[in-house]
């Protein structure tokens, strides 16, 4: 996914001339708002990779909607007690784990990003900026883990918001 690449370079990279002393709080902004967008844009290609038609993934990744998507993240962990049952396998359970996690963590990121772009009296530090991407970063290893499974395309498809 050399989109999802390019989103964490970009980040690293702006969030990097600050260690040089050429950074000035838009370079950490935007890096925060970069690490973000590589989640987001992981996880809309990821359902869109599962579309049927080739020609047509890149209008389907475009449904995902920032607020659809913080919703369904937010309600995931009742959903996925519905979705597992009383007695879920072993490899279920560590599974609807990992995935709270990652919703919990998708929110705070994007809450992240929010307040990057929009509370311009927060004054980002390097180190901050450096934990955000390295959070983005840990989301996208453990989403390679679990993007395949039932609950994790389930979850993809809570996103677009539909009943």
């Amino acid at each position: 996914m050399d989109l999802i690449d390019d989103f964490f370079s970009h980040a690293a990279n702006l969030a990097s001339s600050s260690q040089t002393g050429t950074c000035e709080q838009i370079d950490l902004r935007r890096a925060v708002s970069a690490a973000y967008y590589a989640v987001f844009h992981l996880l809309a290609m990821t359902a869109a990779d599962n579309w049927a038609i080739p020609d047509e993934r890149g209008r389907f990744a475009r449904l995902f909607d920032h607020g659809k998507m913080k919703n369904a993240s937010i309600a995931l962990p009742a959903k996925i007690e519905k979705r597992l049952g009383a007695s879920p396998s072993a490899e279920n359970a560590a599974i609807a784990n990992e995935l709270k996690a990652l919703s919990k963590e998708f929110v705070a990121l994007q809450d992240d990003r929010h307040v990057a772009d929009y509370e311009n009296s927060k004054v980002w530090s390097y180190s901050e900026v450096e934990k955000v991407i390295l959070r983005a970063h840990n989301f996208y290893i453990k989403w390679q883990r679990l993007a395949k499974t039932p609950l994790a395309t389930a979850y993809l498809l809570d996103m677009l918001g539909g009943k």
